[in-house]
């Protein structure tokens, strides 16, 4: 997978969880929802989905396909980094690519 195709998939997860209403051209966005571990939002009418959930003593934001999860991917993202991962099954993934926030990247083998 190509490292272009990397970015593009995190920086898609990315603006979903955070862009509420369709994203831009949007001609009056709500605030801003605040969210607390434990919380889920789903896209209407999709397949899509993230949960707030505390790994490694820190809240992240989980964004993944709804439904079996075999070969697809989801992304987690925390105050510190972005990860992209890749579900071997349904409770199994592995990180496929990695970024520090204002920092380094690098492609995960």
């Amino acid at each position: 997978m190509s490292r272009h195709l990397l970015t593009a998939l995190a920086a898609a997860a990315a603006t979903l969880a955070v862009a509420p209403g369709g994203g831009a051209g949007a001609a009056d966005p709500p605030p801003p929802t605040v969210l607390k571990v434990g919380d889920r939002v789903t896209v209407e009418g999709r397949p899509l989905g993230c949960r707030v959930a505390r790994q490694g003593g820190h809240a992240v934001v989980d964004c993944r396909r709804g439904g079996a999860l075999a070969g697809t991917y989801g992304t987690i993202i925390s105050a510190h980094r972005a990860l992209l991962v890749r579900y071997r099954d349904d409770r199994t993934a592995k990180v496929v690519f990695t970024a520090e926030h204002g920092g380094a990247a690098r492609r995960c083998r």
